[in-house]
C-alpha cells in the first residue's frame, strides 16, 4: 500500500454561481521513501492539489469528489482536530515564500519550538534541543544565533532553510515542497535542491516536490506527474519522461529547459 494515494480528486472554486475546476479528477500515489515531482505551469493546479491533501482549501474553494488516503487513513473523513494532528506531525509543507509563511513578530526559534510543543508532550528545553538539531540538519550556520533572530533579519536562503527545519522537526512521513526554490537566486537554489536530496537520502522521507521547472526534477525525483489545466497529462519515471515524452505539453516543457550550446562553452 502506498503512503499517499490520491484517487479521482476534484477541487473547485466558486464565483458568480459558477464552479471552476482547479483540479480535475486526478489520481497519483507516493510510496514510502519516494520523491514524486508534480510539474506544470502556474495555474495548472499543483498548489491546489497540495492544499487539498492537507485540507487547507477555504471558501470559495471546496473538494467535491475523490479520496485522499494517507498511511491507511482517509483524510477527507477526519474531523478538524484529527486533521490538525496530521498537519506538521505526519505531513509537513514548505512554501514558496518563507517570509510570508513565517510569523514576522516571533523569532525563528520560538516558531519551531511552538510547532514541536503543539504536537509533542515535551518541555521547552526538549523542544529547543529538537529545534536546534533540525536547524543543524538543514545546515544553518550558527543555529544558536539564528534561533533568536526574526525572519526579516535573515537572507532568503536562510529563511527557506529555517522553514525546512520547521517542517522536519517533527519527523513527518511526507514532506510537501511547494516551489521551494522559485524565489531564490540560482546559487542558493542549487544549495536548497542539494539539501532536499540529502534529506531524502538520510531520512528516507517521502517527498512531493511541486515545481514549474521540469529541469530541476532530473536529479531529485523518482517519478513525475505533469499537470496542465487541472489534469495530469503524463506520468512516468524521470528517465521515461525525459527520454520518451508522449504528451505535447511535456515536450514543450522539456524544450523550455535551458541548455548550453557548444558555441557558449567555447567562451568559458
Amino acid at each position: 500500500m502506498p503512503l499517499l494515494d490520491v484517487r479521482s480528486l476534484t477541487t473547485v472554486f466558486s464565483a458568480n454561481e459558477t464552479d471552476k475546476k482547479a483540479v480535475r479528477e486526478i489520481s497519483f500515489s507516493i510510496e514510502e521513501g519516494e520523491t514524486l515531482g508534480l510539474v506544470g505551469e502556474s495555474g495548472s493546479g499543483k498548489t491546489v492539489t497540495a492544499l487539498s491533501i492537507l485540507r487547507l482549501i477555504d471558501e470559495p474553494g471546496r473538494i467535491v469528489s475523490g479520496e485522499i488516503i494517507f498511511d491507511g487513513l482517509s483524510l477527507l473523513d477526519l474531523d478538524d482536530k484529527a486533521i490538525r494532528r496530521i498537519r506538521g506531525e505526519a505531513i509537513s509543507i514548505v512554501f514558496q515564500e518563507p517570509l510570508t509563511a513565517l510569523n514576522p513578530v516571533f523569532t525563528i526559534g520560538r516558531q519551531i519550538v511552538e510547532t514541536f510543543i503543539a504536537h509533542r508532550d515535551a518541555t521547552v528545553r526538549e523542544a529547543r534541543r529538537a529545534a536546534l538539531k533540525a536547524m543543524e540538519e538543514v545546515h544553518l550556520r550558527d543555529p544558536e544565533r539564528i534561533f533568536g533572530e526574526y525572519p526579516h533579519r535573515l537572507s532568503g536562503g536562510m529563511r527557506q532553510r529555517a522553514m525546512i527545519a520547521m517542517a522536519l522537526v517533527l519527523r513527518p512521513k511526507l514532506l510537501i515542497a511547494d516551489e521551494p526554490t522559485t524565489a531564490l537566486d540560482v546559487t542558493i537554489q542549487a544549495e536548497i535542491l542539494e539539501l532536499f536530496r540529502e534529506i531524502k537520502k538520510v531520512s528516507g522521507m517521502s517527498i512531493l516536490f511541486i515545481t514549474h521547472d521540469l529541469g530541476i526534477m532530473a536529479a531529485l525525483a523518482d517519478r513525475l506527474c505533469v499537470m496542465k489545466e487541472g489534469r495530469i497529462v503524463e506520468r512516468g519515471t524521470v528517465f521515461d519522461i525525459f527520454s520518451y515524452p508522449k504528451a505535447e505539453y511535456t515536450k514543450e516543457l522539456l524544450k523550455a529547459i535551458p541548455r548550453i550550446s557548444p558555441e557558449m562553452r567555447k567562451g568559458w
